[in-house]
């Protein structure tokens, strides 16, 4: 569990074990090294879960003091481009004090209905300038989640583009739901 805040955040996928044995913790940034910041980078870099939304938001709280481990990362390890994209999403925030894409921390944010409800928000305006924040959420732990990105790229006729089609078509074989997998079919 996170406590950011004041709100406790529990991991929405794990079992009794895992919640039991969480390595979250709240704690002074003023104790925070290289080492955890390391860790929270790992933790991005191995994909979308709920740690992945946790360390985003944990780093972004880091600010500055985060910045050279960013840069440093993107530079020694092999990242993929979504989590570059995050990465250098990160060190914008850190530098400008601020972002022109404000929704990615609700896209980005550890509780998935705050996450489905931007995507559902995002389908009923023209923010196709978050499609690069959004895509890389069809691999979210949470069926919701992925459930509003199908009807997001859907309503704004978003599935002709090659990205879209690509990533749809790497993801299909991986989804577990049947009800999104079939409507996946169906839209390519």
């Amino acid at each position: 569990m996170l406590n950011v805040n004041g709100l406790n955040y529990l991991p929405n996928n794990r079992n009794q074990e895992d919640i039991d044995n969480v390595n979250w913790d709240l704690m002074e940034i003023s104790k925070i090294d290289d080492k955890i910041i390391k860790r929270l980078l790992d933790k991005i870099n191995s994909g979308i879960s709920d740690d992945f939304y946790i360390s985003l938001e944990s780093l972004i709280q880091i600010g500055e003091k985060a910045k050279p481990a960013l840069i440093s990362f993107i530079k020694n390890n092999k990242i993929n481009s979504n989590t570059k994209i995050i990465l250098y999403f990160i060190i914008d925030y850190i530098e400008n004090k601020g972002t022109d894409y404000p929704l990615v921390f609700k896209l980005y944010n550890p509780d998935f209905v705050v996450r489905a409800r931007t995507i559902m928000e995002l389908e009923d305006s023209d923010y196709s300038d978050y499609l690069e924040y959004i895509l890389p959420l069809i691999e979210d732990p949470d069926d919701s989640v992925r459930w509003a990105i199908i009807k997001y790229l859907s309503s704004n006729n978003l599935i002709d583009n090659p990205l879209v089609r690509g990533k749809l078509n790497s993801h299909i074989t991986n989804e577990l739901n049947p009800v999104i997998k079939s409507k996946i079919k169906d839209i390519l």
